[in-house]
């Protein structure tokens, strides 16, 4: 039976996440829906991870086996003429059977963008966290560096059925005018851990916290504060 490879990219502000869900809006649900057109079959679309709602992605994999032989190319035209404006499908192609989005992936990477300034960007608003008190960035980059390497991330998670919360994690922070770009690496995230590891170093730069009381969170505390869904975006998924 082909399985086939998606490559995709979406904004998620419409969408409650990536997984299926009852009654609500979900990438998954309206790629599953648009594919059982387009194949005349049912199907079962796996993704790489689960989003939060609102969570966009520059860069998504999924699959899904049919029993129908269909032309990638062919495949794409139809996938992007019938689905949403702000879900895009890029790539699509046959890859090995026991490939699977979830378990194949070797690693990603999330990209979380700041808009640090004192007045408002209505084209920025949609895609960032507009943080108006000015941001340190030598505490910026030292919350990074101290956050980065292999720790206990569990504190800055909401666990589900994880079981392994130790991480390797690599985070780079950048700046371009008033766009702070915060980029962060490992072979696997835990839910909510991205999200709440940027409050945490946004907190640190304005003063609200020490860059040490990353300390407790990485030996099981909870870090209760998230940083918006808007401003987070899967950037990249590694093969």
């Amino acid at each position: 039976m082909p399985n086939y490879l998606l490559r995709l990219s979406f904004i998620g502000t419409n969408y409650h996440g990536w997984q299926i869900q009852k009654d609500v809006p979900t990438v998954q649900g309206k790629i599953t829906e648009v594919l059982r057109k387009v194949l005349d079959e049912e199907v079962k679309v796996t993704g790489c991870s689960r989003t939060d709602a609102g969570v966009h992605a520059i860069d998504y994999v999924a699959n899904f086996k049919t029993g129908r032989q269909v032309e990638g190319e062919k495949l794409l035209r139809s996938l992007n003429a019938l689905l949403p404006r702000d879900i895009g499908i890029r790539e699509v192609r046959i890859v090995d059977e026991d490939f699977n989005s979830r378990f194949s992936v070797k690693g990603k990477v999330y990209l979380y963008r700041i808009f640090n300034a004192s007045y408002r960007d209505p084209f920025e608003h949609p895609f960032t966290w507009h943080v108006v008190r000015e941001l340190d960035h030598e505490t910026l980059e030292k919350a990074c560096k101290k956050l980065s390497g292999k720790h206990d991330f569990r504190g800055f998670a909401k666990l589900e059925e994880e079981k392994e919360t130790v991480i390797d994690l690599e985070i780079i922070p950048e700046r371009e005018g008033n766009l702070i770009l915060i980029r962060f690496s490992a072979a696997h995230f835990l839910r909510y851990m991205v999200r709440r590891i940027t409050a945490f170093i946004v907190m640190a730069s304005t003063g609200r916290l020490d860059v040490s009381g990353a300390d407790k969170f990485m030996n099981g505390q909870t870090f209760p504060y998230k940083a918006p869904a808007r401003g987070l975006f899967l950037e990249r998924v590694i093969l």
